[in-house]
């Protein structure tokens, strides 16, 4: 076992908490399970970042440390008294929020957070436990049965694996980073919105949440493409200066996270005009997705693309059925021609450092090449990096970015 028992504890108690908060019947309980997860998670976090030199700056500066408290609880209380009154700004908030991180410097270090959102999802959980208890009600069961409460099962299930697999990852501070800034807020999350009443009116408001956030990264993006400018990330404005085209990073510190959240929003911007039943809401969401296009065009990101005509596929087999899934294939067809004519010959700047693999092809068969060490039960949760770099090559980038392949060498046939 390479965690430490302190560590398994803290990531067996943040996971089993959120696990429990997704399946447990009794609201009151769920609520319960929801803020001693989101109790656990920041204190794992800082138990493993404690010695590190940027902590200890920053614990040790009490202007620093009562700044960033006061500013959280300020912000916990606002936003917790907000959703109380109005239950369904909580969904709005959250979509909204979900992409944005704030750049915090810890001791001359700079850490890109999802403070925004893990903000929202405490004073999510906060409000709906103050609406419980001042309503004395008694604690309802989730509505949901058949295929959604076994997909909670299997969410559940999910967390508590992670957490007992990363008992022997070749990386557990890695796992305890993906626990808790990612699976334990985000389980949480889905607890919370798993109980709002989606209606027409509150799925719009949201659209328009999106639409809106979706449009400024998009047209800080065509800004930076045309000033030539970036924020967050030195070593891709270094990188650009090496090529004939630019990429955009708008808010963010990698352009293809920017294409991931931009190819979203369109998707979510199609939906509404597949569906739509008033020109003005064709309109809006005819002009949201034309600055949201150029700016995913301004990332060059050729994995978000793809991943942008997966979802209208699939739109467009729902609302039309085998002749819009035709359409989109033609689509494709024409955007994948247009691609290698466009920057794909052998001699093009853009083929020679940004072939269409990216980089990952070597990744992906090192990955596989991990899961046949290890098939059953992998290196452990968290570990693909570490692995990756300690037997297969120690290259710069060592994410695999694709899932699959990622679960296979951390978690093995079990995970």
């Amino acid at each position: 076992m390479t965690a430490e028992p302190l560590e398994l504890a803290g990531m067996l108690g943040g996971c089993g908490a959120a696990a429990a908060a997704l399946v447990l019947d009794d609201r009151r309980a769920r609520l319960i399970a929801c803020a001693l997860a989101l109790a656990i998670a920041p204190v794992l976090v800082l138990g493993n970042v404690w010695h590190e030199p940027r902590v200890v700056d920053f614990r040790t500066s009490p202007a620093q440390l009562g700044t960033a408290l006061a500013v959280g609880v300020v912000g916990v209380a606002l936003l917790g008294s907000l959703f109380r009154r109005h239950s369904s700004l909580l969904p709005i908030a959250a979509l909204a929020m979900l992409p944005l991180r704030v750049p915090v410097d810890i001791g001359g270090e700079t850490a890109n957070l999802l403070v925004p959102l893990y903000l929202v999802i405490a004073a999510g959980v906060i409000a709906a436990g103050s609406r419980e208890w001042r309503a004395g009600r008694a604690p309802a069961a989730p509505p949901d049965s058949g295929w959604p409460r076994w997909l909670r099962w299997a969410l559940a299930a999910t967390l508590v694996l992670y957490a007992v697999q990363a008992a022997y990852s070749d990386d557990v501070k890695n796992a305890i980073e993906n626990i808790g800034f990612f699976l334990v807020p985000f389980a949480v999350l889905f607890a919370l919105l798993v109980e709002v009443e989606w209606t027409r009116r509150l799925l719009g408001r949201a659209l328009i949440a999106v639409g809106v956030v979706a449009s400024v990264c998009a047209a800080i993006a065509v800004y930076q493409w045309l000033a030539r400018d970036l924020f967050l990330n030195p070593e891709l404005f270094d990188a650009n200066e090496l090529h004939i085209y630019f990429r955009a990073n708008s808010v963010f510190f990698d352009p293809n996270i920017l294409g991931r959240y931009l190819a979203l929003a369109i998707a979510a911007f199609a939906a509404c005009l597949a569906w739509a039943e008033s020109r003005r809401a064709v309109g809006l969401a005819l002009g949201a997705c034309a600055l949201a296009l150029v700016g995913l065009a301004f990332s060059y990101s050729i994995t978000s693309f793809a991943a942008l005509l997966a979802g209208l596929a699939t739109i467009a087999l729902l609302r039309w059925g085998a002749r819009g899934l035709a359409a989109t294939g033609a689509l494709g067809a024409v955007a994948l021609i247009a691609l290698l004519l466009a920057g794909g010959t052998p001699t093009s700047d853009i083929e020679s450092d940004r072939s269409i693999d990216s980089g990952h092809a070597s990744l992906l068969r090192g990955g596989i090449e991990l899961a046949g060490d290890r098939p059953l039960a992998g290196y452990g949760s968290g570990s693909f990096g570490a692995a990756f770099y300690d037997n297969i090559e120690r290259a710069r980038t060592t994410v695999s970015h694709s899932e699959p392949v990622t679960v296979a060498a951390e978690q093995g046939a079990i995970g």
